[in-house]
């Protein structure tokens, strides 16, 4: 048990007033600091360490004095429960962190507020679920209560009881990571659990079209037999083939910002964080596109009056059944289509980085399949000199 010392040491020898310190050692290293509890020598007991009565303020001054000690015995209590190895900077660090939230929630729910402006509405709604998942499992989540643990428990919650997918539930720790993170750096945590426990990146589960299947769709949309709600549906996700377009992204696109060889657009997801100019070359597959959509308008939105997301969707599955698809397809499909086909035909992974759009490369590099499909072709051409 650690023995803490209360005492007083005189500081203005005309007055006779000084401060009220606390020390006490861990591990042989002597920790002292003062109060900040000022009073006169005569006015401090030297039996029960605490200001007399006789001092005006004597109650206010003894409470401080009771806080301080129950904070160092709050820190001591803790490693020792956690059979954790208390250091003096682990000391400081956890006597000195910030109380002004009752939860982690609490946290969360401010630090949302704040950064709210800086991520897309889709991003935050993305979060919220994250959190109403949490919060299922973990009411009253406290700071002290996230260790390698408790991720652990949460991990495999994710997995058996909730029955998401390890892609889903990875995601989900991400996003946990992003806000423990922030506590840890604000103060509010003494440790750091995701310093124990991995994000692993899993392979990505993506659906694209092959060259024949986009030519099959392209057929059918050249021939004009389908009825104008399909027709339209398809004209969209052909556009989002040959463009490497999200949904969103696409739909804003104006004629205006169209040249005969590149458009420039910027995407809704970095607008806020990244607000950079994306340059994409314009084929002349996708420049007759424009022209079979746009006929002789100069200006305004390229697509006027489409579907919901979600009827497109279900008119893209009845579209792929009708060309022979078997594939479960959606409007996602078009960008990743664009994606593999440009890597397969070109294996330049930078270039594709800029052209979708990505911050980072380990974005990109979902689609580096394609590279590693390549190297098994390339690899073939050594069997003839068997």
């Amino acid at each position: 048990m650690n023995s803490i010392r209360v005492f007083y040491k005189e500081s203005n020898e005309a007055t006779k007033e000084g401060i009220v310190y606390v020390s006490f050692y861990i591990q042989r290293e002597k920790i002292k600091f003062s109060t900040k509890i000022r009073c006169a020598q005569k006015d401090f007991n030297e039996k029960t360490f605490r200001i007399k009565s006789s001092d005006f303020n004597a109650d206010d001054k003894n409470l401080i004095i009771d806080n301080i000690l129950a904070r160092i015995n709050d820190v001591f209590v803790k490693y020792r429960l956690r059979n954790k190895e208390l250091t003096k900077d682990a000391f400081w660090r956890a006597y000195n962190r910030p109380d002004d939230y009752d939860t982690f929630f609490d946290f969360v729910r401010d630090y949302q507020k704040k950064y709210a402006l800086s991520n897309e509405y889709e991003t935050m709604q993305v979060h919220f679920t994250v959190f109403r998942k949490i919060k299922g499992y973990a009411p009253k989540l406290r700071f002290d209560d996230i260790t390698k643990d408790f991720l652990d428990e949460y991990y495999s919650f994710l997995r058996k009881k909730l029955k998401n997918n390890e892609n889903t539930a990875y995601k989900n720790m991400s996003t946990l990571r992003k806000y423990v993170r922030a506590a840890w750096k604000a103060g509010y945590m003494d440790e750091y659990p995701f310093d124990e426990w991995h994000i692993k990146r899993t392979k990505a589960n993506y659906t694209y079209l092959t060259e024949n299947e986009v030519k099959s769709l392209l057929n059918i949309y050249k021939a004009g037999s389908l009825e104008a709600k399909l027709h339209k549906t398809l004209e969209f996700f052909l556009f989002m083939c040959l463009s490497s377009l999200h949904v969103g992204d696409a739909k804003k696109l104006t004629l205006e910002q169209f040249t005969d060889c590149n458009f420039t657009y910027y995407r809704m997801k970095n607008r806020n964080r990244k607000p950079e100019p994306i340059v994409v070359p314009v084929s002349s597959a996708l420049n007759q596109l424009i022209i079979n959509i746009a006929g002789y308008r100069k200006k305004g939105l390229i697509f006027e009056q489409l579907p919901a997301d979600q009827t497109m969707n279900e008119y893209l599955k009845m579209i792929a059944k009708r060309a022979g698809i078997e594939k479960n397809i959606s409007h996602k499909t078009g960008r990743h289509t664009f994606a593999t086909y440009f890597l397969a035909k070109t294996k330049d992974l930078s270039a594709l980085k800029d052209i979708l759009g990505h911050s980072e490369l380990r974005e990109t590099l979902i689609y580096a399949h394609v590279l590693d499909e390549s190297k098994q072709e390339g690899i073939k051409c050594f069997n003839s000199f068997i």
